[in-house]
């Protein structure tokens, strides 16, 4: 099991669904705020005092532009009369139809004030698009367990039941941290065959070169399909 984590994907698969898991939180626990606002909010009056437009770029290098609107409220009765100040981030239409300065209307929540919602629906959305992606990435994350199930279990077959046969090298072709492997080698019925090793971690053929022995596990009803057996000596 601990090999298959480290070598057939598994931190893959698990990134996939931690990252599905929090979609799908942020999706429960807002949608459950988001219809508290809608059945209890309370319409609070506002003034917005800064609007901010901020770009970060996140892993994948592509620009996102966040949108945060900064307003100021009171709750409560005279003579207990508290005043707030509070920033939410809201879409990019709602923000382009405000001006510092303008008085808005808010929701809060009853008896927790500090719970806000400025741009009307806004919770509620934010939690349906989390939701939308928590379900993709978790989608992603059983396909790839599937997928990395489906060739693990077809690499124990074939070395299960393969054939064993000394090859030649052909060709080594570095890809990261990994190599890919052509080799030709004769099989059991006497015919000259070449097949592609799927990539290996590259250490496991440090130092090999093309026209060196290694050892290959092939299918024998498909030649081309092949493994390593042993690493170079």
């Amino acid at each position: 099991m601990l090999r298959w984590f480290t070598r057939g994907g598994g931190w893959l698969v698990l990134l996939l669904l931690a990252i599905g898991a929090i979609g799908l939180w942020v999706w429960i626990s807002e949608g459950a705020r988001g219809r508290d606002f809608a059945r209890n909010g309370v319409e609070t009056p506002a003034k917005v005092v800064e609007l901010e437009r901020s770009v970060r770029i996140g892993g994948s290098k592509t620009p996102t532009t966040d949108y945060r609107v900064t307003v100021t409220y009171t709750s409560g009765r005279i003579p207990d009369i508290r005043f707030h100040r509070a920033t939410e981030t809201v879409s990019r239409t709602f923000f382009g139809t405000l001006r510092e300065g303008d008085e808005i209307t808010i929701k809060t929540l009853p008896n927790r004030p500090e719970e806000i919602e400025i741009e009307p629906g806004g919770v509620s959305e934010n939690a349906f698009y989390a939701g939308i992606v928590g379900g993709i990435f978790l989608a992603l994350g059983l396909l790839a367990a599937l997928f990395f199930h489906r060739t693990q279990a077809a690499a124990r077959a074939l070395r299960r039941h393969g054939s064993r046969a000394e090859a030649r090298i052909l060709a080594l072709t570095p890809v990261g941290n990994r190599t890919t492997l052509t080799v030709a080698f004769t099989d059991g019925t006497g015919q000259e065959r070449q097949a592609e090793i799927p990539r290996v971690p590259t250490k496991l053929v440090m130092g090999a070169r093309p026209g060196d022995p290694i050892a290959i596990t092939y299918a024998p009803e498909q030649p081309t399909r092949a493994l390593l057996t042993a690493t170079v000596a």
